[in-house]
């Protein structure tokens, strides 16, 4: 693991961005007490505002996998935290649930270009046998935001309000967009052009089942980062600290998990790492469709923190080990497509479920079944080397 710290701008470059990337994409989630208040939303249209952030992140993915590959990952990746966070100050300015929807979705849109164009960026400096290691320890980031945003985002609306918490976070975000210009490089031996898009593997059987997996993923990463904030409070009654408490242990997971899943994948095959990280969180969802006390809930979203963050890393230094690291860019980008449709359209699907039943058990049940049938999938995948 020593040796991926040979690129120390590399990593913390990225590792901001990723960092920032989850700040801005989750801390609404963490006060959607009060912007739901407010504005007199429904379950559904809850749902909806992450699920427009992820309409436009689905749009933003292959144009900027694409410019990546043809242009290099740090101007991408600058542009974008920039983008989504100045996206997000904006949010605060919303005067109604339809501006807040234009804004969430010009945040996602903005914001896509950051993790896919990080993946090339590892794919350019790093080997295969430590292209998984090096995304956890990037992926270290993504955890951190989001725990800086459970607890920041929620603390800060209770004295000032989300607006401001808005405003706040924005601003933040832009003034570490410069930082991460800074630090970023490409490699020098890193080679632009990309794949032609006309040269897809569309006949490959694994770019399809990749794709599915993908969308499972991340649908459940954000079915829990929008949803369990709202559901801690409401189905187990937790204070705002008892709350932000519970995602911090669901994020520090993380923090270990993803940079473990990268390290254990470049060991013992990605392949497996990812089918059993989906087998083993489906079992432990099931427990949220049961009443739970409270050292059982904390284990819960331990479980779901863990397993969920083990299996980032693998599902996507997996791509370049496939269809090689020169279109790394491009099909990560086109696999995030389909991450980013799972990710608008199962936390939307939950909120519809709550509205329909009064209760988000058939919700989770359906999820965990979801997981189970990605962790088949990914038995069906033939990687080189594995």
């Amino acid at each position: 693991m020593r040796r991926v710290f040979r690129h120390p701008g590399v990593l913390l470059g990225g590792f901001l961005a990723l960092a920032t990337l989850s700040v801005m994409n989750s801390a609404y989630s963490n006060v959607l007490d009060a912007i739901k208040a407010e504005m007199g939303l429904s379950y559904s249209q809850a749902g909806a505002l992450m699920s427009a952030y992820f309409t436009g992140y689905a749009v933003g993915q292959v144009p900027w996998g694409v410019l990546a590959d043809r242009r290099g990952s740090r101007p991408i990746i600058a542009l974008s935290v920039l983008g989504v966070s100045a996206s997000t100050f904006l949010f605060g300015l919303s005067g109604g649930v339809e501006v807040a929807l234009a804004t969430r979705f010009l945040a996602g849109l903005l914001g896509a270009g950051v993790f896919v164009p990080c993946v090339r960026l590892v794919s350019g400096w790093y080997k295969s046998d430590e292209r998984g290691t090096a995304l956890g320890v990037l992926s270290i980031g993504g955890s951190l935001g989001l725990m800086v945003a459970a607890w920041a985002a929620p603390l800060l609306a209770q004295g000032a309000g989300w607006r401001t918490t808005s405003w706040a976070v924005g601003a933040a975000g832009v003034a570490v967009s410069a930082l991460v210009w800074l630090l970023i490089r490409d490699g020098d031996q890193t080679a632009y052009g990309g794949i032609d898009l006309s040269a897809l593997p569309l006949r490959n059987r694994g770019f399809w089942l990749l794709a599915s997996t993908q969308f499972i993923r991340l649908g459940s990463y954000y079915t829990f980062i929008a949803w369990l904030p709202l559901v801690l409070r409401e189905e187990y009654g937790l204070s705002v600290v008892a709350t932000s408490g519970a995602l911090s242990i669901f994020n520090v997971a993380g923090m270990f998990a993803n940079p473990l899943g990268g390290v254990v994948s470049d060991r013992v095959g990605k392949k497996a790492v990812v089918a059993a990280s989906l087998a083993l969180m489906a079992l432990a969802l099931l427990a949220f469709t049961r009443e739970l006390t409270g050292p059982a809930v904390y284990a819960t979203v331990l479980v779901l923190g863990w397993f969920i963050n083990f299996v980032r890393s693998p599902t996507f230094t997996i791509i370049p080990d496939m269809f090689g690291p020169e279109s790394a860019g491009s099909i990560s980008g086109i696999h995030n497509t389909f991450a980013s449709i799972g990710a608008l359209a199962l936390p939307l699907t939950l909120g519809m479920v709550r509205d329909a039943t009064a209760s988000y058990a058939a919700g989770w049940a359906a999820l965990s079944a979801l997981l189970l049938a990605g962790a088949a999938l990914v038995h069906l995948l033939k990687v080189p080397g594995e």
